[in-house]
C-alpha cells in the first residue's frame, strides 16, 4: 500500500509512499503503483485539496490499480481539483485522465474540475465507485476569458472503452450530462447513482449498445433524465427513478423523461422505472416518438413502470433519498444487470414491513440509489451524578427509535449487572467502584438488525469520611453548650458518638440524621468534646474541639485597680461590668459596658501612663484581644488559638500589660512580648484554670495554676509559681468556685480567693495580711 498525504509534514515525492513518510501528491503516488496495490489519499483537514490532474497506469486482471480517498473522519474529504486554490485551472482540467489502461479503481473521493471530473478514454475494466463529483465540467474564466472551450459532463467514457462500472457515485451540477457513455464504449454499466442537477441530461448513452442503466436516482437536470441516443440498442434501463427533469434551467429541445432513439429501441428493455415528470412534461419517448404510460406499455415497455412521486428529500443519511412509497420502495426487479445488493451509502436491501412486496427475487429491493431502511437506532451518553449518599451514581440518558418491527431495546450499565429491558430513560444507576465503564444501548429488530450505541462513563473515587461539628454557648445566662454536627460523608452516616468530655456516658445517635443535641456542663472549666462518625460502609473518622469556658451566669469575675491602691472585683455579664469599690455585701460602684456576649473579660494596663485598669476582652472564637485605650478607641490584637485562656499581666516589668493566654489542653502558658516574640512555660495539667498576679511582690507578674476540686465539696488548690521555679500550694473554696487573684489589703504582692457563682458570692482570702477573709456579694 501506498500512501498520499500532503499535510504531512514528513511527506516527500522522493520517498517511497510509506504510512510515516507518504507521498505529498497523488501523480507521485500513481507514477509508482504496482498492479495490486492500493493508493489511501488522506484528508487530514476539512478538505484537502490536491490540485492535480492525477494520469494513471494499468494494474493487471485480478489486480487493479485502486486510488483510495481516506479521510480522517467521516465528514472529512479527499478534494481533487481547484475550485478554491489559487492554481489556473487549465493546468487541471480532470481529476482523473485514465487514458488507454486497464485495471483501475477510483472511490471515495471528491472531483471538481473545469473539465470532466474523471475522463476514461480508450481504457478497460475501470472501476468508479462511491465518488462525488460536483461543480465538474462548468469552465471558469480566466482573466475574463474561459478557460476550455465549453463546458463538460461530469463522468465521461469515450472511445475504445469497455467493462466500466460506474457505481454508487453523487454527481451533482455537472456543466453539461452527469455521465455521458459514448461511441466505442461497450458493456458499461452505470448503476446505484445519483445524478442530480445536470445542465443538459443526467445520463447520456450514445451510440453505446448494450449498456446497463440500472436503479439510478437521477432528477431535477435540466433536460431529459436518461437518454439512450444514436445506436445504443440492446441496452437495460430498470430500477431507475427519474424525477422532475426539465425544471426552469431547461435548455435546448424538450424530450420526455425516458428518452430512447429510434437506433436503440431494438433489443433495449425498460422496466421496474418510477417515472415522475415535471408538470405538463412526458414521461417517455420511444424511437423519436412521445409516448404516454399506457402507450409505452402497448409496446411491451414500462410493464411495472409507475409515476409516483419519489418525495426526495433529506432521509437516511442521504440528500436525495425517496420517501416510503408504494410502488417504488420493495419494487425493483432483482434479477435487473447491473443490481447491486447494497445502496449508495453501502447499506443492504430491507424489506419495509408496512409496503409490500412487489419486485422480484427477494422481492423488497427498493428502485432507485437509496434503499429505504428500518429506522431502528439506539443513541446513548451519560454522565457521573453523585448524590448525598450515592457517590458511586451515574445519570444513563438518551433514545432509542424501535423501527418497523422490535425485538426488543437493552441497556448494559457495563459493570456485570444485569441489562434491563426497554429502560425507561433517563435512568440512574449505582455503579460498584470507582472505575471507567462503558454502557451500551442495543436496539435489535425483529429483521435481525442490530443497532448499538456506546458512551464511556467515568466513576470518580469516593471521598473520604469527615467528622466535624461545632459547639457554641446560645445563652450566657446558662452554662449549656449547643452541639452541632457538621460531619459528612459520600455514603450515608450510620452511627454518631459524640463524648462531651466531662464524664459524662457518651451518646450515641444510629441513623444517617446527625443528632442536634446541648449539654450542661459544670461550672468554670474548658471542655474537649469529640465525635466519631460511622458510615453504612465501615468507614470512621474522628475530630475533637474545645467548648470554650463555661461559667455560671450571671457573672463572670473581674479583678483590678479600678480605684484606690487596692484590688476591686466586680462582674462581668455579656459586655455589662459592675465592680465594687467596697468588699462588702453592696450596690455595685461602677458600671459601664464593654465587649460582646461571649466575650471573656480582661482588665490591665493597655498603655503607658494610662489607667492601672483598662478594660478589655478576649474574643475566644476568634482568638483576639479587643483592648479599649485611654482616648476611647479600641484596638484588636490576634493571638492563640480558640479555647485559650487571657492571662496579660506585668510580665516585663516595663509599665504596663503584656498579652498572654493559656491553653488548658497543653497546661502551656505564651506571653507576647512588646518586640513580638513569644516566650513559652508549660505548667499544670490539662483542665487546670490560669491565675496570675505578683506573689513575691517582686514588681511584674509570676503565674500559677487553679486545679478545681475533684467532686462534689472537694477543695480547690491553688498553685503559685515562684521566679526560682518553687512552688507553693493552699487550698482554698471547693469544686465549682472560680479563681480571683489580687492584691485586698495593700501589701504590695498578690494573692487569692473564689467566686462562688451558685451563690455568687466573693471570697477573698486575707491570710496574707494576718487578717480575716473577705466575704461579700455584689448585688448588681
Amino acid at each position: 500500500m501506498l500512501h498520499v498525504d500532503k499535510l504531512n509534514a514528513s511527506c516527500s515525492d522522493a520517498g517511497t509512499g510509506t504510512a510515516a513518510q507518504p507521498y505529498c501528491t497523488i501523480q507521485a503516488a500513481a507514477d509508482d503503483v504496482q498492479p495490486g496495490q492500493t493508493v489511501e489519499i488522506a484528508a487530514t483537514g476539512y478538505y484537502t485539496s490536491y490540485d492535480e490532474q492525477v494520469t494513471v497506469r494499468s494494474g493487471t486482471p485480478g489486480e487493479p490499480v485502486t486510488f483510495r480517498g481516506v479521510p480522517a473522519r467521516g465528514e472529512r474529504e479527499v478534494l481533487i481539483g481547484t475550485p478554491w486554490s489559487m492554481v489556473d485551472p487549465r493546468t487541471v482540467p480532470h481529476g482523473f485522465l485514465i487514458a488507454g489502461v486497464h485495471d483501475v479503481t477510483v472511490t471515495g473521493v471528491l472531483l471538481s474540475t473545469p473539465q470532466e471530473g474523471v475522463l476514461v478514454r480508450d481504457s478497460q475494466r475501470i472501476v468508479l465507485d462511491s465518488n462525488t463529483v460536483e461543480d465538474a465540467g462548468e469552465v471558469p474564466p480566466v482573466d475574463g476569458v474561459p478557460a476550455f472551450p465549453a463546458d463538460a459532463p461530469g463522468i465521461r467514457l469515450t472511445g475504445a472503452t469497455a467493462d466500466v462500472t460506474v457505481s454508487r457515485n453523487r454527481v451533482h451540477s455537472s456543466g453539461t450530462v452527469g455521465i455521458a457513455v459514448e461511441a466505442g464504449a461497450a458493456r458499461t454499466v452505470v448503476t446505484t447513482n445519483q445524478v442530480v442537477s445536470s445542465g443538459t441530461h443526467g445520463v447520456l448513452v450514445t451510440d453505446a449498445p448494450g449498456t446497463v442503466v440500472t436503479s439510478n436516482t437521477v432528477s431535477q437536470n435540466c433536460q431529459a433524465g436518461i437518454v439512450l441516443a444514436g445506436n445504443s440498442s440492446g441496452s437495460t434501463i430498470k430500477n431507475n427513478i427519474l424525477n422532475e427533469d426539465y425544471t426552469s434551467c431547461a435548455v435546448g429541445p424538450q424530450f420526455a423523461e425516458l428518452v430512447v432513439s429510434a437506433g436503440s429501441t431494438a433489443g433495449t428493455v425498460a422496466d421496474y422505472n418510477t417515472v415522475h415528470p415535471w408538470t405538463g412534461k412526458a414521461a417517455y419517448s420511444w424511437g423519436g416518438t412521445v409516448q404516454s404510460p399506457a402507450e409505452f406499455k402497448a409496446l411491451g415497455q414500462g410493464g411495472h413502470d409507475n409515476a409516483v412521486d419519489p418525495r426526495l428529500g433529506f432521509a437516511n443519511g442521504d440528500q436525495y433519498a425517496h420517501t416510503a412509497v408504494v410502488g417504488l420502495t420493495d419494487a425493483a426487479d432483482e434479477s435487473a444487470p447491473g443490481q447491486l445488493s447494497t445502496d449508495i451509502n453501502g447499506r443492504p436491501r430491507a424489506n419495509h414491513p408496512g409496503i409490500a412486496d412487489t419486485g422480484t427475487g427477494t422481492g423488497y429491493s427498493d428502485r432507485g440509489a437509496t434503499e429505504i431502511q428500518d429506522p431502528i437506532g439506539a443513541s446513548v451518553s451519560g454522565y457521573a451524578h453523585a448524590e448525598p449518599g450515592y457517590p458511586l451514581r451515574a445519570v444513563v440518558q438518551g433514545s432509542y427509535n424501535p423501527g418497523w418491527s422490535s425485538a426488543g431495546v437493552t441497556l448494559d450499565f457495563g459493570d456485570g449487572s444485569a441489562p434491563i429491558a426497554s429502560p425507561g430513560l433517563p435512568v440512574t444507576h449505582d455503579y460498584p467502584a470507582a472505575g471507567t465503564y462503558t454502557v451500551t444501548l442495543t436496539a435489535t429488530s425483529t429483521q435481525g438488525l442490530v443497532r448499538k450505541s456506546t458512551a464511556t462513563l467515568t466513576i470518580s473515587k469516593v471521598g473520604s469520611v469527615v467528622a466535624g461539628f461545632s459547639v457554641g454557648q446560645q445563652d450566657r445566662s446558662v452554662p449549656t453548650v449547643s452541639f452541632t454536627d457538621q460531619s459528612s460523608s459520600p455514603w450515608p452516616v450510620s452511627r454518631y458518638v459524640i463524648n462531651f468530655g466531662d464524664g459524662t456516658p457518651a451518646v450515641v445517635s444510629n441513623g444517617p440524621t446527625p443528632p442536634a443535641l446541648t449539654h450542661t456542663y459544670e461550672v468554670g472549666r474548658t471542655y474537649t468534646v469529640s465525635e466519631t462518625v460511622y458510615d453504612d460502609h465501615g468507614r470512621s473518622a474522628s475530630s475533637s474541639a474545645q467548648s470554650y469556658v463555661v461559667g455560671p451566669q450571671p457573672g463572670t469575675p473581674v479583678t483590678g485597680y479600678f480605684g484606690g491602691p487596692t484590688t476591686q472585683v466586680g462582674l462581668f455579664d455579656n459586655g455589662r461590668w459592675a465592680v465594687s469599690y467596697q468588699k462588702v455585701t453592696a450596690q455595685a460602684s461602677y458600671n459601664t459596658s464593654f465587649g460582646n456576649p461571649g466575650d471573656v473579660p480582661v482588665v490591665g494596663r493597655w498603655e503607658m501612663g494610662g489607667a492601672p485598669a483598662q478594660l478589655g476582652v478576649y474574643r475566644p472564637s476568634s482568638a483576639t484581644f479587643a483592648l479599649q485605650l485611654g482616648n476611647g478607641s479600641v484596638v484588636t490584637v490576634p493571638f492563640g488559638e480558640p479555647g485559650d485562656i487571657p492571662v496579660p499581666g506585668y510580665w516585663d516589668n516595663n509599665g504596663h500589660h503584656q498579652l498572654a493566654i493559656y491553653r488548658p489542653s497543653e497546661a502551656l502558658l505564651a506571653v507576647r512580648h512588646d518586640n513580638g516574640s513569644v516566650t513559652t512555660l508549660r505548667f499544670g495539667s490539662p483542665g487546670d484554670l490560669p491565675v496570675v498576679g505578683d506573689w513575691d511582690g517582686v514588681g511584674h507578674a509570676q503565674f500559677g495554676i487553679f486545679r478545681p476540686g475533684a467532686a462534689a465539696g472537694a477543695v480547690n488548690t491553688f498553685a503559685l509559681r515562684h521566679d526560682n521555679g518553687s512552688v507553693s500550694t493552699a487550698a482554698y473554696g471547693e469544686k465549682g468556685d472560680l479563681p480571683v487573684v489580687g492584691d485586698w489589703s495593700w501589701k504590695n504582692r498578690t494573692t487569692f480567693g473564689i467566686y462562688r457563682p451558685s451563690s455568687r458570692t466573693f471570697a477573698l482570702s486575707n491570710a496574707y495580711a494576718q487578717q480575716a477573709d473577705m466575704v461579700f456579694k455584689i448585688t448588681n
